[in-house]
């Protein structure tokens, strides 16, 4: 009974650990306690999926910056 709380996780440890799993390897423990989450939590899949795709999105935006000089000059004077 004591290992079913200790993988037993809420929905905000949940989605900080698919974060984090990303940054650094998770234990055993919290990949087991992960899994066993999203296999109930149709939230927190959602959330997975959302995260992946705003990942994979910000990696196929284009590298090369945009020129926002006009812009800055057209705010600079009407603040004028």
């Amino acid at each position: 009974m004591a290992l079913i709380k200790t993988l037993e996780l809420s929905c905000q440890k949940a989605t900080a650990l698919v974060e984090r799993r990303d940054l650094k390897p998770l234990s055993g423990i919290e990949r087991v306690g992960l899994w066993m989450h999203l296999r109930i939590c149709g939230a927190c899949r959602a959330y997975v999926r959302q995260s992946e795709t705003i990942d994979r999105l910000l990696e196929e935006r284009p590298q090369a910056g945009i020129d926002s000089t006009a812009l800055e000059h057209r705010i600079i004077s009407e603040l004028r």
